[in-house]
């Protein structure tokens, strides 16, 4: 009949999209839904890491700028990945294990930079000697692993949201 036409018509206009909206608002709601879902599991991570007193550690000593240059392209990367910006993300995710590694090598130089400045074979000074080279070794690779970590979530991001299509 031509009364429920004209209902359903002024149904339709009265219903319908504003001008200039897409029809994609359901697949972005589902995307910001999934990734901010993912990013929450990513906090609870860090949040658990420093209860547990390990997430400070890659800060202290020497290669902390670089430990926060990685956490900044981390977050950088995030951002990327909210703005659905999938080649920067990739990209970020690999040069962030190159700075890990970077920090490492810085870490390590300092360690047994410590190392060789002692001739000595009195184990009296040989002991702190040790002990500067463990510390050394032992945050620097902190840096790497901080680096591969930063590498796993921004791939995990990557593979779970980059493909989304609703």
């Amino acid at each position: 009949p031509p009364a429920v036409a004209t209902l359903m018509s002024r149904l339709q206009e009265e219903f319908a999209a504003p001008a200039g909206a897409t029809a994609q608002t359901g697949p972005q709601i589902a995307f910001l839904s999934r990734a901010v879902v993912l990013q929450a599991i990513g906090a609870a991570m860090i949040v658990g890491m420093w209860i547990a007193g390990l997430a400070g550690k890659p800060f202290a000593g020497n290669n902390g700028p670089l430990c926060w240059i990685i956490v900044g392209m981390g977050l950088l990367g995030i951002g990327c990945v909210f703005a659905q910006r999938w080649n920067d993300v990739q990209w970020l995710a690999t040069h962030v294990v190159r700075i890990g590694l970077l920090g490492t090598v810085v870490g390590l130089i300092i360690a047994f930079s410590a190392a060789g400045q002692s001739g000595s074979t009195n184990p009296d000074e040989i002991k702190p000697m040790i002990a500067a080279v463990v510390n050394g070794m032992y945050v620097s690779l902190y840096a790497t692993l901080l680096g591969i970590g930063t590498n796993l979530w921004l791939k995990i991001n990557l593979r779970l949201l980059g493909n989304f299509h609703g």
